[in-house]
Protein backbone atom coordinates (compact mmCIF):
# COMPACT_ATOMS: atom_id res chain seq x y z
CA UNK A 1 0.00 0.00 0.00
CA UNK A 2 1.00 3.33 -0.87
CA UNK A 3 1.00 5.62 2.16
CA UNK A 4 1.73 9.20 0.39
CA UNK A 5 -1.73 10.58 0.69
CA UNK A 6 -1.79 9.63 4.64
CA UNK A 7 2.10 11.68 4.71
CA UNK A 8 -0.10 14.65 2.74
CA UNK A 9 -2.52 14.12 5.63
CA UNK A 10 -0.40 14.59 8.09
CA UNK A 11 1.59 17.14 6.71
CA UNK A 12 -1.97 18.85 6.06
CA UNK A 13 -3.01 18.80 9.40
CA UNK A 14 -0.33 19.99 11.00
CA UNK A 15 -1.95 23.23 12.81
CA UNK A 16 -4.47 20.31 14.71
CA UNK A 17 -1.93 18.02 15.38
CA UNK A 18 -0.35 20.88 17.48
CA UNK A 19 -3.74 21.87 18.92
CA UNK A 20 -4.27 17.91 19.87
CA UNK A 21 -4.83 16.70 23.47
CA UNK A 22 -4.07 13.57 22.04
CA UNK A 23 -2.12 12.73 19.05
CA UNK A 24 -0.48 9.98 17.18
CA UNK A 25 0.07 7.39 14.36
CA UNK A 26 -0.85 3.66 14.85
CA UNK A 27 -1.32 0.54 13.20
CA UNK A 28 -4.34 -1.90 12.51
CA UNK A 29 -4.68 -5.30 12.03
CA UNK A 30 -4.59 -5.99 8.42
CA UNK A 31 -8.01 -8.03 8.61
CA UNK A 32 -10.55 -7.97 6.04
CA UNK A 33 -13.43 -6.22 7.68
CA UNK A 34 -11.31 -4.26 9.91
CA UNK A 35 -11.15 -0.11 8.83
CA UNK A 36 -8.43 1.06 10.74
CA UNK A 37 -6.19 -1.65 8.87
CA UNK A 38 -2.94 -0.51 8.02
CA UNK A 39 -1.54 2.63 9.39
CA UNK A 40 -3.72 5.78 11.13
CA UNK A 41 -3.45 9.08 12.50
CA UNK A 42 -5.44 9.76 15.72
CA UNK A 43 -6.54 13.63 16.86
CA UNK A 44 -8.33 14.82 20.10
CA UNK A 45 -9.54 17.90 20.55
CA UNK A 46 -12.00 18.84 23.67
CA UNK A 47 -14.29 15.84 23.72
CA UNK A 48 -13.61 14.75 19.80
CA UNK A 49 -11.81 12.56 18.84
CA UNK A 50 -10.70 11.13 14.43
CA UNK A 51 -8.74 8.69 13.22
CA UNK A 52 -7.86 9.04 9.76
CA UNK A 53 -7.58 5.84 7.93
CA UNK A 54 -6.41 4.39 4.05
CA UNK A 55 -9.71 2.84 2.13
CA UNK A 56 -7.60 0.39 -0.19
CA UNK A 57 -8.39 2.54 -3.49
CA UNK A 58 -6.22 5.04 -1.68
CA UNK A 59 -8.85 7.06 -0.35
CA UNK A 60 -8.88 8.76 3.52
CA UNK A 61 -11.62 7.98 5.51
CA UNK A 62 -12.06 10.17 8.17
CA UNK A 63 -13.62 8.00 11.19
CA UNK A 64 -15.70 10.68 13.76
CA UNK A 65 -15.92 10.23 17.78
CA UNK A 66 -17.38 12.45 20.70
CA UNK A 67 -17.22 11.71 24.05
CA UNK A 68 -19.30 8.86 25.33
CA UNK A 69 -19.59 7.35 28.94
CA UNK A 70 -21.09 3.70 29.83
CA UNK A 71 -19.92 2.75 26.21
CA UNK A 72 -19.93 -1.93 26.45
CA UNK A 73 -16.00 -1.29 25.49
CA UNK A 74 -15.36 0.95 28.71
CA UNK A 75 -17.32 -1.38 31.05
CA UNK A 76 -14.60 -4.14 30.04
CA UNK A 77 -12.10 -2.33 30.48
CA UNK A 78 -12.91 -1.15 33.84
CA UNK A 79 -13.89 -4.65 34.66
CA UNK A 80 -10.49 -5.63 33.88
CA UNK A 81 -9.11 -3.26 35.88
CA UNK A 82 -10.78 -3.89 38.73
CA UNK A 83 -9.72 -7.83 38.52
CA UNK A 84 -6.32 -6.69 37.89
CA UNK A 85 -6.82 -3.86 40.78
CA UNK A 86 -5.14 -1.15 38.90
CA UNK A 87 -6.90 1.87 40.27
CA UNK A 88 -8.64 4.36 37.74
CA UNK A 89 -11.27 7.46 37.76
CA UNK A 90 -14.50 6.21 38.87
CA UNK A 91 -17.37 7.03 36.15
CA UNK A 92 -17.25 11.08 35.58
CA UNK A 93 -21.05 12.44 35.48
Amino acid sequence: MDFESLIRARKALEQLWQEAMLKGRCWGPKKKCNPYKGSNITLAIGNELITISQLPDGKLAVHEFVEKNNTLLGKRVKEIFKKEGIPFERDRD
